[in-house]
């Protein structure tokens, strides 16, 4: 065990492998924007490798061992009524395992169900419940010193829910001031998604720019590692996988 540490001491765990190893797969990844290659396919599955390992270790940890075992240990010791229902959890939580069949795979469908259940009898009300509360403290501004700006907002989320609403009412043809009012739905839908859209662009380059931190941290592995892997994206596409050429046969 100490060698085990030792070895992940000065691999793993030392800074200047981290550094070495955080502007390689950085580049790595960005070498898509070239094209497709093993590379990037190299550092998208360890990504996904990795991800995977860190969620089952920290669903281990969190969710199974004191959400199960924990219970289970206790229910042995000191039985109550109540603890019968981590035997229907369990029985639950195992029709997941008849994804691997391919005649019983529809058994798994009962967890989904049961889930998606809870989750929407739990959440719902809640969610709602939040709603009311925030629209409720966005409309104390407007009670205590109404200015223009909370008249408008409130004239904009008033309308603008209305009108955004009479464009999914198809029951009637869009026409006159029912398709007027739905034109306007549809601007204020679209502002939404384009405010979304914005939202999630900005988060991307935010991302972008710790990247890019890291790569202007660190100069020298930066420019090290981008000439070695153009030199070898330039030997790949040159001399092992070669575009596809037209046949002259195949042309007449």
């Amino acid at each position: 065990m100490d060698t085990v540490n030792f070895i992940i001491d000065n691999t793993i765990l030392n800074p200047v492998v981290q550094r070495w190893m955080s502007v390689l797969f950085t580049i790595m990844m960005l070498s898509f924007l070239y094209r497709d290659n093993p590379l990037y396919k190299l550092g998208e599955n360890t990504f996904l490798g990795i991800s995977l390992g860190f969620g089952w270790v920290w669903s281990w940890n969190r969710i199974i061992v004191p959400y199960l075992f924990v219970p289970l240990k206790d229910s042995y010791l000191d039985f109550q009524p109540y603890d019968l229902t981590l035997v229907l959890w369990v029985i639950i939580g195992s029709t997941m395992f008849f994804r691997f069949s391919r005649n019983k795979g529809w058994i798994a469908n009962y967890w989904f169900a049961f889930v998606f259940a809870y989750v929407a009898g739990y959440s719902i009300p809640i969610q709602v419940q939040a709603l009311f509360i925030q629209g409720a403290n966005m409309m104390k501004p407007l009670f205590e010193y109404p200015t223009f700006f909370e008249i408008s907002k409130w004239f904009v989320i008033i309308f603008g829910t209305f009108a955004g609403l009479m464009y999914f009412f198809f029951s009637k043809p869009h026409r006159g001031l029912l398709g007027k009012t739905a034109r306007i739905g549809i601007l204020i839908l679209m502002i939404n998604f384009g405010a979304s859209f914005g939202a999630t662009v900005m988060g991307r380059i935010a991302l972008f720019i710790g990247r890019a931190q890291v790569l202007a941290d660190n100069i020298v592995p930066s420019i090290v590692i981008t000439l070695s892997i153009t030199v070898y994206l330039f030997i790949y596409f040159k001399y092992i996988k070669k575009e596809p050429g037209l046949d002259d046969e195949l042309m007449h």
